[in-house]
């Protein structure tokens, strides 16, 4: 069936929360194996995503590149492929006067983009030696606009944003398939301050052509089709799922 992940083994990191865990949780509703990657694992999501024994969780800061390696060793030891890897951790910090500009921009690149490079590359090399996969990176708004008091945010998204369409030309060939979604706002976590002020929220929601916030849910159908074979011929690509907010004009 096209859209078929059944028995599909997917990496998702940033598995714990928001868009990770809801995708990690709709990967196991239609039939895929899944390994959550996150640093810290809450009980209750824990035993939502445990029903499927052959699911796996890991925790691993992933920012600490040099454990990358042997993680993906131990997977390949237990699982002997993978089929599909969704980046969707990061961490977002806005500066201010007091902030180390330096310190900042180290956290949160090493976060969003050093890891999803290191863990991207090795897990298409993987991948290329059997029969190809699938690579998800989830980005942001950031990575096409401007968006005030957040620069190494931006950056690290851009450059995950390029980074998709640098491992799609290197592993095309083999089969590897690497395309970006670009969520817009989102309620979760991270957005939750502005989903909260009532100003700031109605300036967000005026930029959106279907007039609505979105939800992790809505991020699941894109993932699907990425992650299936039902786009097997899409690679390097990017897809907004935003409510139109980047073809907004006026």
């Amino acid at each position: 069936m096209l859209f078929d992940i059944t028995n599909k083994i997917i990496i998702v990191t940033g598995g714990n929360s928001g868009i990770g865990l809801t995708i990690s949780k709709s990967l196991i509703k239609f039939g895929a194996v899944v390994i959550r990657l996150d640093k810290k694992f809450k009980s209750k999501t824990f035993n939502i995503i445990k029903k499927n024994v052959t699911n796996l969780d890991i925790e691993i800061d992933l920012s600490d590149t040099k454990k990358i390696p042997n993680l993906l060793k131990k997977i390949k030891k237990k699982f002997k492929r993978i089929d599909g890897l969704i980046n969707c951790h990061g961490i977002t910090k806005e500066i201010n006067n007091n902030t180390d500009l330096s310190k900042n921009f180290d956290e949160i690149i090493n976060n969003n983009l050093k890891s999803t490079f290191v863990l991207s590359s090795l897990v298409c090399k993987q991948m290329s030696k059997k029969n190809g996969g699938s690579v998800v990176n989830i980005t942001s708004l950031g990575a096409h606009l401007g968006f005030p008091n957040n620069p190494s945010y931006q950056m690290s998204k851009a450059g995950v944003r390029q980074l998709t369409k640098s491992l799609a030309i290197d592993w095309g060939k083999k089969l590897v398939r690497v395309n970006n979604i670009c969520p817009g706002y989102i309620k979760s976590t991270m957005t939750m301050k502005s989903y909260k002020n009532s100003q700031t929220y109605k300036k967000r929601l005026d930029r959106m052509m279907l007039n609505r916030w979105g939800t992790s849910e809505d991020i699941v159908g894109a993932t699907i089709f990425l992650i299936s074979d039902a786009s097997s011929y899409i690679t390097g690509s990017d897809i907004s799922v935003d409510g139109g907010w980047v073809a907004k004009g006026l």
